[in-house]
Formats: structure tokens, C-alpha cells, sequence
């Protein structure tokens, strides 16, 4: 017969240890993806006031910018297509040129594929959408979150980042129509992508694709407006790259 002690011990309570653990990587995921937002939420403040307050400026849709501001997930794109759309430019040729600004996000999927690689393949088909210049950034610097870790953190982050980034643009949608007529606003985007640019003017390659490429842009976006963005693309892509191959080619020399 078993004795009374043996039967306690084969029937005792399994070890709460494994959940408490679940709990603290779960609250540990959490506290690292507001940490990395917080990081990167003034900029995405300040943007998302402007495009919104742009948006009232030019008389678009509130509505329909609000839910692009999620749909599109991307502020250089959305305030290319209003501004396009805005100045009589065909819906095609606001969406090319959309895409062809959202062009670097496909070299930010290539830099994470090994984080998404092995995912399930519902994260691998939507998880990307959160894909931006700031979360790829802040993911950058998290080389030791892979596998289930990895995508705990990237959906918090992405759904945390995605509430900052749509609750200043409708803000900015909000305030838009209380401020004062100031036609000067509509200049405030392009004076914030010259500040984010000048910084990076580190080398000749960069100077170069920034020099071509600006000026292209001016160029043709006076003779066609529709395809001055689509433009300045093209030739500071061939610009960057021809000055690049110039420089290796000088330092094997």
C-alpha cells in the first residue's frame, strides 16, 4: 500500500514557478517596448501635429487622412499624397510617387529578415506593416530578442508606436481648422525633412544624391509637377550611387 506521504507527494500542486516566469517576460517585453517609444515619440509628435494641421491647410478629407494615418503607417508617404493630390496631380501618379518615398522601408525588411525568419506565417504577412524608420531603428538595437521574444516586443511596440503616430495626427486635424490663417504652414514639412537631412550630409555620395536630387526634383516639378518627386528619386539614386563607385574606385586606386 502507498503511505499517506507518498500519496501527497504524487498529488501536490505543480510549481507555479513556469507562469510567474511568463508573467515577468511578458512584463519585461512591455517595459522595453515603451522605453523604445518614448525614444522616439517626440519626432513622431511633431510630425504628426504638422501633417495634420497640413491636411486642414489644404482643405483634404479629416476622415480620410485619420484612417491613412494607420492604414499608411508612413508620414513622408501620406504628406506626398496630399500634397500631390492637393495640387491636381492624378491618383496614380500620387500613389507612384508615395511608393517610390516608402522605397528605403524595403531595405529596413531585407536588414530584419532574420528576425522574421522561422515566424508564424501570420506575423511574417502582417507584422511588416509596422515596419518604419523609428521601430527599425529601436529594433536594431535589440539583437538579443529573437524567436517568440522577438515578436512579443514588435507587436507591442509596433501598436504603441502606431497610437503616438495616429493620436498626433489627429490632433494636428483638430487644431488645424482653430489656427489662424497662416499660408506659410504648408512649409513646415519641408523645413523638418531639410533638418532631418542636413545631419547626414557625411560624405560625398550623400552630398551628391542630395545635390541631384533636389535639384531634379525643383527642375522637373516645375515643368511637370506630377513627376517632380518621382524625379528627384531617380537622379539622387543614380547620383549617390555614381559617386560612391567614383570614391571606391579612388580608394583601390
Amino acid at each position: 500500500m502507498t503511505s499517506p506521504s507518498e500519496t501527497a507527494s504524487s498529488c501536490s500542486v505543480p510549481s507555479a514557478e513556469p507562469a510567474a516566469t511568463t508573467v515577468s517576460r511578458t512584463a519585461e517585453l512591455w517595459r522595453i517596448a515603451v522605453k523604445d517609444t518614448i525614444a522616439v515619440a517626440s519626432g513622431m509628435i511633431a510630425f504628426g501635429l504638422v501633417l495634420g494641421i497640413t491636411v486642414d491647410v489644404l482643405g483634404r478629407s479629416a476622415l480620410a487622412h485619420l484612417i491613412g494615418a494607420g492604414a499608411i503607417y508612413g508620414g513622408s508617404a501620406q504628406l506626398t499624397a496630399v500634397t500631390l493630390l492637393s495640387h491636381g496631380s492624378g491618383i496614380v501618379i500620387a500613389v507612384a510617387s508615395s511608393a517610390v518615398v516608402q522605397l528605403r522601408l524595403l531595405l529596413y525588411s531585407a536588414a530584419m529578415g532574420e528576425k522574421f525568419a522561422g515566424q508564424p506565417r501570420l506575423f511574417r504577412w502582417l507584422a511588416p506593416h509596422f515596419i518604419i524608420d523609428q521601430t527599425f531603428i529601436v529594433a536594431q538595437g535589440r539583437p538579443e530578442l529573437t524567436g517568440a521574444a522577438f515578436r512579443g516586443y514588435w507587436l507591442r511596440l509596433g501598436f504603441l508606436v502606431l497610437a503616438v503616430w495616429t493620436s498626433s495626427v489627429s490632433t494636428g486635424l483638430f487644431l488645424g481648422p482653430q489656427i489662424p490663417p497662416l499660408p506659410h504652414l504648408t512649409l513646415v514639412c519641408a523645413a523638418m525633412f531639410i533638418g532631418l537631412l542636413v545631419p547626414r550630409l557625411t560624405s560625398k555620395p550623400a552630398f551628391a544624391a542630395a545635390a541631384w536630387g533636389a535639384a531634379s526634383a525643383m527642375l522637373i516639378g516645375h515643368l511637370v509637377p506630377s513627376l517632380g518627386i518621382i524625379a528627384g528619386v531617380v537622379a539622387g539614386m543614380a547620383a549617390g550611387s555614381s559617386a560612391a563607385d567614383r570614391s571606391e574606385n579612388g580608394a583601390r586606386a
